[in-house]
């Protein structure tokens, strides 16, 4: 690696480069150099550091037809070298995302898909990166171009029919004619000619957990099976032979990936990467394999590698850091308002905040309706205004409840085995509608408690509403594209409550409702309209009785918009705007804010505590001191010395708390480094929070939650309303055209970009996510308005092209990738050097979000721990259940995966870099998943204390609090886990938590268990 040095930011050069090396014949073209100049960032200082690799991660090759020159795509980006192998030249600019290159048999041109503008279409160039051309355009996603024989076609696998799956396509090139070839119902992709172009073939399914490679006659439509997988094994781009007479491909199964043909094994790689292998004579095929370009006789096994070498700029900028005052109390505005909602009168405002109900009269200040501890939320009036109906968790899971107005009067409503939430009142006041924690959806008759299911569980759906003549319920709901990639939009789902029917409408064409949460569709009380948010701002459809669209959305207004509400005349709306309420006329015509007189203020407790430790475990290196005194002054330690009795007996005389861990080993409080805490709050309640102490988590970092949620997450803890670690927040995940969870926001313009940007800035984010379909352009434009106009740091799930432009860091190891593999880890749990090195430069860093249950065989009753009750009943039965398994069936192939994943942490971690402890929770276990990847990261190499920095100081660096946590130093926060045993020694007694310290405040496992001692069985 070269020195770094001071240079500006790249993109304007890089534009240039475009221009002079990319000569585009088409106007599209034309329009995305355009947008590219519009978005060229300023000039900033920044740390330049290239990387140097000979190794890289899910490479990609083609090679010419005279066997004289190899293009490669490595990170997203297309390069050429000799045949022979050296040096390779990138040909391609970050900003058109290219990947998986095909030679033209003529030998004049290369085919390849890009993700340029959003979608992915089928594009061509000259074989030194000139002459871009976009072959493909619309909505759907095309991929895996093939040429034919003649040079005259591309075969490619592609959505665009919009029937629910992929199917195999051609283009002629010359005309930009598309012929669709398959339509069954399953998926087709990664379509190969044959060698006298009369047959594609393809790979299809699965079917019944079988995948095949078929072919297809192009006259005759005759389909034939080639090979058929043996069972659990995936199969990958097929390759016909000169002769036609055999098929390459690669098998994937049992974490090993292998090059066959035609059924037999070819060579010797175990990790094969899953792209087309390209036949260089009757025997001998080019493909690529272990971070390797390689060759391979199918005849006599004769191998050789062909090296090459590849260099990426990673940039590291200088911003300035947001600063975070955790000693001030002063008054702040609450910003953290959760589902605002409109009185039917129009002049009261109900919400949840700092862990409570509030109604307000507009006009004056707020006034509690809840006054316990227990976890309110989705707070909504019932159609005469005289009664809100809400969640809680007052019962032990969250139930549905309501309050009367008048009277103060509460009364439960459900009383299920999981959680009830999102109560939504039918229009005559008789039934509420309401979603579970599986996303199935429920009526219950408030007479006679009667609950029936109207609709299975969704992934996610959001919030309910009533047609005016009650006969239906509509809710926000994902509609996939097709099963091989899980992304859709999220449309209108409408389900007829008297035949049971379910029809999906789109808001827009191509267009989502923006979250499924709180952002509609709403129907309005006289059921004429539909209200929602589309494109981040707020829209109108006219519907009928039945809450049918009737006519295409007209859009109300042009600024940040959610967490929409009615008024009972339905002449208003109430919503959300970058923390303020806002009130509109129907017509959009008036729109005025409404005044919040609410504050809070920071939680900070008075007084000196000493507090003594029989180990003393810093957080800064192995070092471990014994008999130690810790003096804690409000929220701060303010001195470390070995212990002294006379201190003891001082602190006696002047009545400080003094605490007695002689017998324990204090550590930093530990941090999860990746979390969707807030978006699963509303399932857990309140005991949430007590389970993250309960294992010795006192920081978690959102990675994409609601985004009012968030804010009232953060405000809760902070103000001491709701317990609790520290909670740094994100909102909703800055996300593409399509979508998938209901908590990303999909993009397609700068200028909504710019709306959800000042919505970040607003409500003052702690980091940005952008997530896995935003193009890269836009990606840029939000990792530099983090840096330069917030001061936090930024995350998405790739490496490339963020870190070139300041990205800081990565939210996994690998996990969902738009291209359906990815650039960081092989399809068999492989991270090679490109990876490695990538984040070993100093200022980014990688998360490890393990999740694999293997290591509960080796230590089985950490399900059964009584700390567990603080666990909801349907999470508590799926650690059992993952326990039960981890202990019954063989976890040699789960042992390999996490063989790997430690693999490339360790190799990181030697390097200088930084990983970092996370566990995508809720999808991983509350608290304990953070220990199992402690205990995964030593069972394969690492000392305990180095395990223990990935949960303490490392996250604290990378996420730019080491000022104030990470470590017990003095002058830091006073937060500290007591442990019995020393996990220094053996990290699995990190677990055996006793008491922990936030803030300087102690808690012990008795006290955090207390309230849901009551559901213990």
């Amino acid at each position: 690696m070269q020195q770094p040095q001071m240079k500006a930011s790249r993109l304007t050069s890089a534009v240039r480069s475009i221009r002079q090396t990319v000569m585009v014949n088409t106007s599209a073209m034309t329009l995305i150099l355009l947008g590219l100049l519009a978005l060229a960032p300023a000039l900033r200082a920044s740390t330049s550091q290239t990387v140097t690799v000979n190794e890289a991660t899910n490479v990609t090759a083609t090679v010419s037809p005279d066997h004289n020159t190899i293009i490669m795509d490595v990170q997203g980006l297309l390069w050429s070298m000799p045949f022979s192998g050296g040096h390779a030249r990138q040909i391609t600019p970050w900003q058109l995302e290219a990947a998986r290159p095909d030679w033209s048999p003529r030998g004049d041109a290369v085919a390849f898909e890009a993700y340029s503008g959003g979608t992915f279409h089928i594009w061509t160039m000259k074989p030194d990166g000139t002459s871009v051309r976009q072959l493909t355009f619309g909505h759907g996603d095309d991929r895996e171009p093939r040429w034919s024989p003649d040079g005259t076609r591309i075969a490619f696998s592609s959505d665009r029919a919009f029937g629910g799956s992929y199917d195999i396509w051609v283009v002629e090139v010359a005309t930009g004619k598309l012929t669709q070839v398959t339509s069954a119902d399953l998926e087709e992709f990664e379509p190969s000619w044959s060698p006298d172009a009369k047959w594609l073939a393809f790979v299809s399914g699965p079917r019944e957990g079988v995948m095949q490679i078929e072919s297809i006659g192009l006259a005759t439509g005759e389909r034939k099976t080639l090979i058929t997988s043996p069972d659990g094994a995936r199969l990958a781009s097929p390759a016909w032979s000169p002769d036609g007479a055999k098929i390459a491909y690669t098998q994937i199964q049992s974490n090993q990936s292998r090059l066959m043909v035609s059924g037999k094994r070819i060579g010797d790689s175990k990790d094969v990467f899953p792209f087309y292998p390209q036949w260089l004579s009757s025997t001998e095929l080019l493909y690529t394999a272990d971070g390797k370009v390689k060759t391979v006789d199918a005849a006599t096994g004769a191998a050789r590698q062909i090296p090459f070498q590849v260099q990426f700029q990673v940039e590291r900028p200088d911003y300035a850091r947001k600063v975070i005052d955790f000693d001030s109390q002063d008054a702040r505005q609450v910003k953290g308002i959760v589902s605002p909602a409109l009185s039917p009168d129009g002049k009261r405002v109900v919400f949840a905040a700092l862990n409570q109900i509030w109604v307000m009269e507009i006009g004056k200040p707020p006034h509690e309706i809840t006054h316990d501890s227990y976890f309110k939320v989705d707070p909504v009036w019932s159609p005469d205004g005289n009664s809100i109906a809400y969640s809680s968790d007052q019962s032990g899971t969250e139930q549905i409840y309501v309050c009367g107005i008048s009277t103060g009067d509460e009364q439960q409503i459900t009383a299920t085995d999981g959680a009830a939430i999102e109560p939504a009142w039918s229009p005559d006041g008789t039934q509420l509608a309401f979603h579970n924690q599986e996303g199935a959806t429920f009526v219950i008759n408030l007479e006679t408690k009667q609950t029936r299911k109207v609709a299975e569980a969704l992934h996610a759906p959001g919030r309910i509403s009533w047609s005016a003549d009650g006969s239906s319920i509509v809710f926000a709901a994902l509609k996939q594209y097709s099963h091989r990639f899980r992304e859709g939009t999220s449309q209108i789902l409408r389900i007829d409550l008297q035949d049971g029917s379910s029809t999906y409408t789109e808001p827009a064409p191509f267009k989502s409702v923006t979250t499924r949460g709180d952002d509609g569709p709403l129907i309005s009380p006289d059921g004429a309209w539909m209200a929602l948010v589309m494109e981040d701002v707020l829209w109108l459809i006219p519907v009928d009785r039945r809450g049918r669209p009737t006519a295409a959305a007209r859009q109300i207004n042009h600024e940040p918009t959610d967490a929409i509400s009615w008024s009972g005349d339905s002449q208003r709306l109430l919503y959300l705007s970058n923390g303020h309420l806002r009130l509109i006329s129907r017509d959009g015509a008036q729109v005025s804010t409404v005044p919040l007189q609410l504050t809070w203020r920071r939680d900070r407790p008075s007084g000196k505590a000493l507090v003594h430790v029989g180990r003393l475990w810093d957080g800064r290196g192995p070092k471990v001191q014994h008999n130690v005194d810790l003096w804690v002054v409000d929220n701060r330690i303010t001195g470390i010395a070995p212990h002294r009795q006379s201190a003891h007996k001082q602190a006696a005389q002047e009545n400080d708390r003094i605490v007695d861990a002689s017998r324990l080993t204090a550590i930093p409080g530990l941090w999860d480094a990746h979390v969707h805490n807030a978006g699963a709050a509303k399932f857990y309640g309140e005991r949430l929070g007590r389970l993250w102490l309960a294992y010795g988590v006192t920081s978690l970092q959102s990675y994409c939650d609601p985004t009012y949620h968030a804010v009232e997450a953060r405000e809760a803890a902070a103000a001491g309303a709701r317990l609790g670690p520290r909670y740094f927040m994100t909102g909703d995940a800055i996300d593409g055209e399509r979508i998938y969870y209901n908590t990303m926001r999909p993009t397609t313009s700068e200028a909504q970009l710019e709306l959800s940007l000042s919505r970040a800035q607003a409500l003052d984010y702690d980091m940005i996510k952008t997530y896995v379909r935003l193009p890269a352009t836009l990606q840029e434009k939000a990792v530099q308005f983090a840096h330069d106009k917030m001061g936090v740091w930024t995350a998405s799930h790739y490496a490339l092209p963020g870190l070139s432009f300041g990205a800081d860091g990565m939210a996994h190891v690998s996990a969902t990738e738009r291209t359906g593999f990815a650039y960081t880890r092989s399809s068999t749990g492989i991270s090679y050097q490109d990876t490695i090195d990538l984040f070993s430069v100093p200022g980014t860093f990688l998360i490890s979000t393990l999740i694999n249950g293997s290591l509960y065989a080796e230590d089985p009753k950490l399900a059964d721990d009584p700390r567990l009750v603080l666990n909801v009943p349907w999470e508590q039965q799926r650690l059992m259940a993952k326990r039960d398994a981890a202990v019954n069936s063989d976890q040699t192939l789960s042992l390999d995966s996490m063989r790997k994943e430690e693999a490339t942490v360790a190799a990181i971690r030697r390097s200088g870099g930084w990983v970092l402890d996370g566990t995508d929770t809720p999808i991983d276990n509350v608290g304990l998943a953070v220990h199992i990847n402690m205990r995964a990261q030593v069972k394969f190499g690492l000392a305990p204390w180095q395990a223990l920095q990935s949960a303490t100081l490392l996250t604290a660096k990378a996420y730019q609090k080491d000022k104030d946590l990470g470590t017990l130093e003095p002058g830091k926060l006073a937060d500290m886990v007591f442990v019995a045993g020393n996990p220094l020694a053996n990290i699995k007694e990190a677990v055996n938590v006793q008491s922990v310290m936030l803030n300087g405040r102690l808690y012990t496992i008795p006290e955090l268990e207390a309230p849901y001692e009551k559901n213990r069985k």
